[in-house]
């Protein structure tokens, strides 16, 4: 038997055109990067999305909606610019997907922190955050994973000022 060589971009190519899971055990992937998305006011997330930062960068409104729940779709929002005028996040399918967990809100106001929670059976199809007492101030993120085909587990650390209110609702806040 013979030994065949086998060049570099050959095996570059037959690695990129796996089509199942490859275990890399205790390798460290590098060169990776998140994407980071600007958010737009109407933008609808795709699947394709799945994994982005997705900022808000303008103080303006920004309604952005989340792609139809599939099982393990993520998404990290950061407020860059405090929000002037809301800033919302809601599924795509309202009434019948929602958000479940929660957030944890420190206002500027001193004294003034609170957690607040989703409703248990997933109703709630909206996230706000106003620029105020519902977070949306620069530093603010929230987290979310669809878990279930249906429903969208949130967390995330909001920045308010004044009393803290809850972020979620049935509709816009």
């Amino acid at each position: 038997m013979g030994t065949k060589r086998v060049g570099l971009a050959r095996v570059e190519a037959l690695v990129e055109n796996l089509k199942r899971e490859l275990s890399l055990g205790q390798a460290t992937l590098v060169g990776h990067k998140k994407n980071v998305k600007t958010m737009s006011d109407g933008l609808v997330l795709t699947e394709d999305d799945s994994g982005s930062y997705c900022l808000f960068a303008a103080a303006a409104a920004t309604a952005v909606t989340l792609p139809a729940p599939a099982v393990g779709l993520e998404f990290t929002f950061v407020t860059t610019v405090t929000a002037t005028a809301d800033h919302v996040i809601k599924t795509a399918t309202l009434n019948t997907d929602g958000f479940l967990g929660g957030v944890l809100t420190n206002s500027t106001t001193a004294g003034q922190a609170d957690c607040f929670s989703a409703d248990a059976d997933g109703s709630n199809d909206f996230i706000t955050l106003n620029g105020s007492t519902t977070g949306g101030l620069a530093g603010s993120r929230i987290h979310v994973v669809c878990i279930d085909g249906e429903n969208w587990a949130v967390d995330g650390q909001l920045v308010a000022t004044g009393t803290a209110a809850t972020c979620f609702g049935d509709a816009q806040i």
